[in-house]
């Protein structure tokens, strides 16, 4: 049994990020659907398009270049919407994609580095992000159920600082417009 999850993880992992990004896609807010359009964009779209245009067994120095190049794509992406988003699980996904990164750029580094090293900085990663993007979807749905609609993104400084000067400015005493 062990040997058949180990010889199908590609696929269940693909199967199950396409079921938690559709998911997202329905029933998650701002966030939720952010996160789910990045995965689809870098690690469904463009993966499988590098990997079609020049083949699956494809050997070359460069495919790992190319993997770092979707990974440091996806942690700007990634760390920006956990930076804006009003949710807490989106700063771990931003967390383990640096950590994909980092693999990347040590391999890069230090030549030497371990091939097992390696693939398990580089993927094991993102087993991780889409167990939180599953968990941080079902804790939002589960949330609007039971308060409500709630706010999906945290307002920047400027607009906190924009709002309490104007709500400063209406409860200042003399202020009256009559």
């Amino acid at each position: 049994m062990l040997s058949l999850i180990l010889e199908y993880r590609d696929e269940a992992q693909q199967l199950f990020a396409l079921v938690v990004c559709v998911s997202s896609l329905l029933w998650g807010g701002g966030p939720e659907r952010a996160l789910a359009l990045v995965w689809l964009a870098m690690f469904e779209f463009a993966q499988l398009g590098y990997l079609w245009a020049f083949g699956e067994g494809f050997a070359s120095p460069t495919l790992p270049l190319a993997y770092m190049a979707i990974d440091t794509v996806a942690a700007g992406l990634f760390t920006w919407i956990a930076l804006q988003a009003n949710r807490t699980y989106t700063l771990w996904i931003a967390a383990f994609q640096l950590v994909a990164l980092l693999a990347h750029l040590s391999r890069e580094l230090a030549p030497a580095i371990s091939p097992l090293a390696y693939s398990i900085l580089a993927i094991a990663p993102s087993y991780f992000q889409l167990a939180l993007m599953a968990g941080g979807l079902w804790a939002h749905v589960r949330r609007r159920r039971k308060f409500g609609p709630y706010r999906d993104w945290r307002r920047s400084a400027w607009a906190q600082t924009r709002l309490a000067r104007a709500l400063a400015d209406k409860q200042a005493p003399g202020n009256s417009p009559l």
